[in-house]
């Protein structure tokens, strides 16, 4: 903290002699504006480095801490412009200070500030779900105590939603209830059923994937090999039913149930009377089927979310782009709840939903923390959330994640013996971007653009894919939306 307060006197001087000596750098800032924005940034890295430890590298620290630095501020300058409006010139904001702006300090500051006030009940939640009950002081009331701190969260957190951040909403609104301005507010579409379709869409999409990964995800488990351990043992835990888990071995050893306790085994069909039999015979089929289906790799795991992205969100845009720069908003404050649930094993939807996320884990999610698709969201939205004059740089973050970064394959040739990335993949990249560029331009959905300049900027972010240790969902979208917009593509 020493540090911290240090700086951040430092820069206040250094602002008092710009000012004295007549340069214009910072002069358009407070004093008080540089204190609050040193101290938030240095206090930010140390709690983000402390909190999510391993889970960033330098460069996504900075950037992550840095966006979080901005937001703190458009809250503070928003805030204070209310209190004072008298006094305050103009609001000091990166964006126009529209309702679109206080929903999403609403919903992405505020459900970390849901997080902060009620980390006494998290933390103890995910205390009691680690340790072993041998070691708890009820042990018989383990399930009952997580069961009363989840109730806790969840009643605190639309307390604090409801009314903490529902009472600040409504402040800045100027008296208006910010729950019946979003319903009315979803009414007035280019058509009335415009923005509730494009729900629907988002909601059946978003429906179908998860519900198709997880039977996926339990049929990759299911028939997953496994080493024999000894005919007689396996004869035996078959026959009394020991070393399943509870509640498997009172179950009926139909045919089915023991096909899926031990799928290496071949079962003859047995014939059953009525409709019982014909349900355990399609039940058969179905498994005899899901056994020659292969199973997707993690690489092919994650791309698939990359794909979804741009068949859910390029229609998104193209719609209604201010519906969707709200609907980020939401979706990055519940993935915010969502770790919430899974790190802190929050009952009764924890453990499921942390089982889910680990199956697709890579290496640059080794941290506390799993951040793979807040990084994906954020890149798809980034550039909408900057409000860009120009639709092309619109679609900036979904083109370089959910398509250039989706279809980088590999190759002979690579860019160095340190990287496994490979010319073959960069070009890729480059090609495919410019394609779907072209298509939007084509389909009237972007203006008109200087192609050869626009390939360049593409090519050099595509070498930056290769080279880069960063996290690519996060880095690519910001360094090729800040080459688009100095570049004079458009």
């Amino acid at each position: 903290m020493l540090f911290t307060y240090a700086l951040a006197a430092a820069l206040l001087a250094l602002r008092f002699a710009l000012a004295r000596a007549g340069v214009g750098i910072w002069q358009h800032l407070s004093y008080w504006e540089i204190a609050s924005g040193s101290i938030f940034f240095q206090s930010s890295l140390y709690i983000a480095a402390r909190l999510a430890h391993r889970g960033f590298t330098l460069g996504e620290l900075g950037l992550v801490v840095f966006g979080a630095t901005a937001l703190f501020m458009e809250l503070v300058n928003l805030t204070v412009a209310r209190i004072w409006p008298v006094t305050t010139p103009y609001i000091k904001t990166y964006r126009l200070p529209t309702p679109l702006l206080i929903y999403q300090l609403a919903l992405i500051p505020g459900s970390l500030l849901t997080g902060f006030l009620l980390s006494p009940l998290l933390t103890l939640s995910r205390h009691i779900a680690q340790r072993p009950v041998r070691r708890l002081r009820f042990p018989h009331e383990k399930q009952a105590h997580r069961r009363a701190l989840a109730a806790g969260f969840y009643l605190g957190a639309a307390l604090v939603v409801g009314g903490l951040l529902g009472t600040w909403t409504r402040w800045l609104l100027r008296a208006r209830d910010p729950w019946l301005w979003v319903v009315l507010w979803l009414l007035e579409g280019a058509r009335p059923w415009t923005r509730p379709a494009l729900l629907a869409y988002w909601a059946v999409l978003g429906s179908i994937s998860v519900a198709g990964w997880n039977r996926q995800l339990a049929r990759s488990r299911r028939f997953r090999p496994r080493l024999p351990t000894g005919a007689e043992s396996d004869g035996a835990a078959a026959a009394t039913g020991a070393g399943l888990p509870p509640g498997v071995a009172d179950e009926p050893a139909t045919p089915t149930a023991v096909a899926s306790m031990f799928p290496a085994v071949q079962m003859p069909h047995l014939a059953m009377p009525g409709d019982l039999g014909l349900a355990a015979g399609a039940s058969e089929w179905l498994d005899a089927a899901d056994r020659r289906v292969p199973t997707l790799g993690l690489n092919g795991r994650r791309k698939f979310f990359h794909a979804l992205a741009v068949v859910m969100f390029v229609p998104g845009l193209a719609a209604d782009a201010a519906f969707t720069h709200l609907a980020f908003s939401a979706a990055f404050a519940l993935f915010v709840f969502a770790e919430y649930v899974r790190y802190f094993a929050l009952y009764p939807f924890g453990a499921a939903v942390h089982v889910f996320m680990s199956e697709f884990l890579d290496a640059k999610d080794s941290g506390t923390a799993v951040l793979s698709h807040f990084y994906l969201l954020t890149g798809c939205a980034g550039a909408l959330w900057f409000e860009a004059p120009s639709r092309l740089l619109m679609y900036t973050g979904i083109l370089t994640v959910g398509v250039g970064d989706a279809v980088v394959t590999d190759g002979r040739h690579r860019w160095s013996a340190t990287t496994p990335k490979t010319v073959e993949g960069s070009a890729a990249f480059t090609l495919s971007v410019v394609a779907c560029a072209w298509a939007l331009r084509v389909c009237g959905l972007v203006e008109d653009f200087s192609t050869a300049r626009y390939a360049g900027i593409v090519g050099l972010t595509s070498v930056l894919e290769a080279v880069s240790g960063q996290n690519d969902n996060i880095i690519l979208p910001v360094y090729m939306w800040s080459m688009l917009a100095v570049g004079g593509v458009v």
